[in-house]
């Protein structure tokens, strides 16, 4: 899906950010208000956890074998690494 600034016309150069319980697109180059964007919770789409979300998975050994047996979209391969991180590191 291309996303267009109605205000200076830079295609899918923005960034998204979280504003009073909406995901907000903002353009990098004017920095004006593009649209509110769909928000979904991270969720396993296959395998032992499919339908829960990956921030409440602590199976480190299937989070790993998901990364590298599957396909993720961009926001759940973030979100497993992320999860990784935070299982192995604590933070």
């Amino acid at each position: 899906m291309e996303i267009t600034c109605k205000n200076c016309g830079v295609i899918d150069d923005y960034i998204t950010i979280m504003k009073n319980g909406q995901n907000v697109a903002t353009c990098n180059g004017c920095q004006k208000f593009i649209k509110n964007m769909p928000y979904q919770i991270p969720k396993f789409y296959i395998g032992k956890y499919k339908g829960q979300t990956i921030s409440s998975c602590a199976d480190l050994n299937y989070l790993k074998w998901f990364i590298l047996n599957t396909n993720p979209k961009s926001t759940q391969k973030i979100a497993v690494e992320s999860r990784i991180h935070f299982l192995e590191k604590g933070f």
